[in-house]
C-alpha cells in the first residue's frame, strides 16, 4: 500500500511490557497532564459568573426601571395597615419614648392614638379626605382643619406631606411623577442604588435596595437646593398575608431642627379596605370639648 506515512516516533510498549522510547513516554505523560489541566480550567470557567453581571442578587441584573417597578408592584398590595409601634423621638432637647396605635391606608388616610402605660389614650389624630382632626382629652381640646404640612408638624414631629408620611410608615417609597425624571442604577457596597433625577439632573430621591430580595432598605430625599432634609432606613422585614413589611422604620432629619424618629412595630397586619374600616379614620367631636379651627 502506497501513500504518506507518518514518521512520528512511537512511545508504546513491547509485548514484554517495556517501553520502547522512555523520552517519548515522559513527553506523552506531560501532555496528558496539560490536557487535564486545560479541561479543569474550562470546566471551572463555565461555572464562573460573568464579571459584567456579578451574581450578588437579582437586583444587580435589573434595570432601575425594573427595580422600581418590582418595589411599587409589591407595595401596591399594602392597602389597610393596622399596627402598634414603639416610638422613640430623639431631639437636641432630649429623648421621648411613646407607644402608638397606627392605622394607615394609601394615599393619605392616617389615624394615630398614643397609648400610655396606665390609663386611656391621651392623644388622637386622624387624617382623611384632606381634613385633619386632633383630640387632646387632657386639655379638653379638639382641633380641625386642612391636613397641611405645617398643621401636621404641630402635632407630630415630622415635616412631611401626608401622602409621603403614610407611604413611609407603611414601608413604601413616596411616589412622584415619572414623566419628568431620569433613573440611574449602580452598585454601592452590598446594595443596588437607584437615583431619581430631574430632567435638569437635580437629585430628587435615592433608593438603596437589597439585591437578594429587592427590599427597600434606605431612602434619601433631596430638597430644591440639593440639600438632604430626610433619610429613612427600613430594617428587619417580615411578612403578613404575603405582604413584606419592615418591622423597623427610622427617620433622620438633619439641620437646625435636627431629630431622629425610630418606630419598631410590635406587629403590623394588612387587609383590604372596606367601607367599615374607612370609617375608622373619622374622629367625631366629643361632647363638652372646645373646638379649635386650624388654618
Amino acid at each position: 500500500m502506497t501513500g504518506l506515512r507518518c514518521s512520528l516516533p512511537k512511545a508504546c510498549a513491547n509485548n514484554d511490557g517495556f517501553v520502547k522510547n522512555p523520552k517519548d513516554a515522559a513527553l506523552r505523560c506531560i501532555l496528558r497532564i496539560f490536557l487535564l489541566f486545560i479541561f479543569l480550567i474550562s470546566f471551572l470557567g463555565g461555572c464562573a459568573h460573568d464579571p459584567m453581571h456579578p451574581a450578588t442578587g437579582a437586583g444587580h441584573l435589573l434595570s432601575p426601571e425594573e427595580a422600581l417597578g418590582t418595589i411599587d408592584l409589591r407595595d401596591s398590595r399594602k392597602t389597610f395597615m393596622k399596627a402598634v409601634a414603639q416610638v422613640v423621638v430623639n431631639t437636641e432637647e432630649g429623648r421621648y419614648p411613646l407607644k402608638l396605635a397606627i392605622l394607615a391606608t394609601k394615599p393619605a388616610s392616617l389615624r394615630l392614638e398614643a397609648i400610655p402605660i396606665i390609663g386611656l389614650p391621651n392623644f388622637f389624630l386622624s387624617i382623611h379626605n384632606g381634613i385633619m382632626k386632633v383630640y387632646l382629652p387632657q386639655n379638653g381640646e379638639y382641633y380641625v382643619g386642612p391636613a397641611t404640612i405645617n398643621n401636621l408638624k404641630s402635632f407630630f414631629p415630622i415635616q412631611l406631606a401626608v401622602p409621603d408620611l403614610v407611604a413611609l410608615l407603611m414601608g413604601c417609597r413616596p411616589t412622584m411623577s415619572s414623566e419628568q425624571t431620569v433613573l440611574k442604577g449602580s452598585s454601592e457596597g452590598k446594595s443596588y442604588r437607584v437615583d431619581i433625577l430631574s430632567r435638569e439632573n437635580h437629585p430628587l430621591q435615592s433608593l438603596w435596595i437589597d439585591p437578594e430580595n429587592l427590599y427597600l432598605t434606605r431612602l434619601d430625599r433631596f430638597g430644591k437646593n440639593g440639600d438632604k432634609p430626610l433619610t429613612v432606613y427600613f430594617d428587619e422585614y417580615f411578612q403578613d398575608n404575603d405582604v413584606s413589611m419592615p418591622s423597623r422604620v427610622r427617620f433622620q432629619m438633619p439641620g437646625m431642627d435636627k431629630r431622629d424618629i425610630s418606630l419598631r412595630y410590635d406587629g403590623a397586619t394588612f387587609a383590604p379596605l372596606t367601607n367599615e374600616t374607612e370609617r375608622i379614620f373619622d374622629l367625631p367631636v366629643p361632647e363638652g370639648v372646645r373646638t379649635i379651627i386650624l388654618k
